[in-house]
């Protein structure tokens, strides 16, 4: 079999093989990189195809005879050693010819039970089809109802605060206290119910938002003490309990709308301190740099973002004169081509701004929120694969949701502070987003 070439591999699967060759893990692999590991294992599978590979320790072997890295272990030295801990591109540990050979055949019979299901599966919905031609694939739908947990309260009062989950701990940044703006960093634990106080974020901001990437809290801009939004970005490093800073946002901005995705930064609209915009930036870790992007149909502030199936949904928001229900819809592929970038979804049935978003299970759930004026109920729950809203109803418990950060952390969905009437709350609560999968009967 000719050996496939250097030139088939992108730049990135280069990058990936070479750091797998020197025995890099996956996660060790996307920290460095500031993408996730399912992007590297994304990665992997396709540079094995490339390759004509099964195992790491092969394309490994393809990575040293090609140049791409240079090998620190001469044979003799291989010969005294364990046989080494492998890899495949799921992730899924093994070491030995012995597990090799397991793993072989496990992966015979997986493979063969999958085909069956697939015919099993295809046969049903064909029958489905004949039978019941008007009948489409069924919607995730969420119960009817799910219960709210009460945790121990924030130690510091405050709203328009950032929250980010790293390793199943949840940071509270920032916010407005009865003091004034803060820049306090909390931790709470849902492990242990318990809070820590960590270094504080130097320039104090509310109406900020934070995401994580590659083990960093990236928190950009935010209104200031003085009321005028900022373009510092500050990073902060739970490893060190460290803050520095980055490269700033191309223009002030405050109340705007945060997701990480792909190992990237986007930040949509928000107030740059005269009205609110429709920009769009991206933010790039390894570089350093932000890019403008295509701009939002509607300018707003006080949107809320989340990924899902591989688009970015902005929803709801404020446009200084009411709470909107647009739900528009970023495909970052298609940035630069001649394809629209934005394209419409289905609108919110309510309009709302200052909530929180969060996607669970590729279902995008809306927490609180202002209504003109009021505080908005119930939580919404957005399916993208059929473009619908449903109401998730929970438990009833009068709660300040508005302008609250929002965060979900395993299987719950915290919300922490939020605006009780003027005053900062120090709520944590969560509830336990619960969905039933609706199988049609055959008739």
């Amino acid at each position: 079999m000719q050996e496939p070439v250097e030139s088939e591999l992108s730049e990135r699967e280069l990058e990936i093989l070479r750091l797998m060759a020197t025995g890099v893990t996956n996660k060790e692999i996307a920290h460095r990189l500031y993408i996730s590991t399912n992007t590297v294992k994304v990665h992997l599978r396709n540079i094995f195809s490339k390759l004509g590979v099964t195992t790491r320790t092969e394309a490994a072997m393809y990575a040293v005879r090609a140049g791409l890295v240079e090998a620190d272990v001469t044979s003799a030295d291989r010969s005294s050693l364990p046989p080494p801990a492998q890899e495949d591109a799921t992730g899924i540990q093994a070491s030995g010819s012995g597990q090799k050979a397991a793993r072989t055949s496990l992966l015979w019979w997986v493979g063969g039970a999958i085909f069956l299901l697939i015919v099993i599966g295809l046969g049903f919905l064909l029958y489905r089809t004949i039978t019941r031609p008007n009948t489409l694939v069924e919607s995730i739908a969420p119960t009817p109802a799910s219960s709210w947990f009460k945790f121990e309260k924030l130690p510091t009062a405050r709203y328009d605060l950032a929250v980010a989950s790293y390793e199943s701990q949840i940071y509270a940044i920032g916010g407005d206290t009865q003091e004034g703006v803060t820049g306090v960093v909390e931790v709470f634990d849902p492990r242990t119910n318990d809070w820590n106080q960590k270094t504080a974020k130097p320039l104090p901001v509310s109406q900020v938002g934070a995401a994580v990437i590659g083990g960093l809290v990236y928190v950009p801009g935010g209104r200031t003490e003085t009321g005028s939004p900022a373009d510092v970005m500050e990073v902060y490093d739970p490893r060190r309990d460290a803050w520095e800073q980055r490269a700033p946002l191309p223009l002030p901005l405050s109340a705007y709308a945060l997701v990480a995705f792909e190992g990237q930064l986007y930040i949509f609209g928000g107030w740059d301190g005269v009205a609110y915009v429709n920009t769009v930036y991206r933010y790039d870790p390894a570089s350093d740099r932000w890019t403008a992007l295509s701009p939002m149909p509607t300018a707003r502030g006080f949107a809320g973002a989340s990924a899902a199936g591989g688009k970015i949904y902005v929803l709801g928001g404020y446009d200084g004169k009411k709470a909107l229900t647009v739900n528009e819809v970023y495909l970052p592929e298609r940035e630069g081509s001649n394809e629209p970038a934005w394209i419409p979804a289905a609108s919110m049935p309510q309009g709302r701004y200052a909530m929180g978003v969060v996607s669970v299970a590729d279902i995008i759930q809306v927490v609180g929120g202002e209504a003109d004026g009021k505080i908005a109920t119930p939580v919404l729950g957005y399916d993208p694969q059929v473009d619908s809203w449903q109401p998730i109803q929970t438990s009833a418990l009068r709660l300040p949701l508005s302008h609250s950060g929002v965060v979900s952390v395993t299987t719950l969905v915290y919300s922490l502070g939020g605006k009780e009437g003027t005053l900062p709350s120090d709520q944590n609560i969560a509830y336990q987003p619960v969905f039933t999968v609706a199988i049609p009967l055959v008739r």
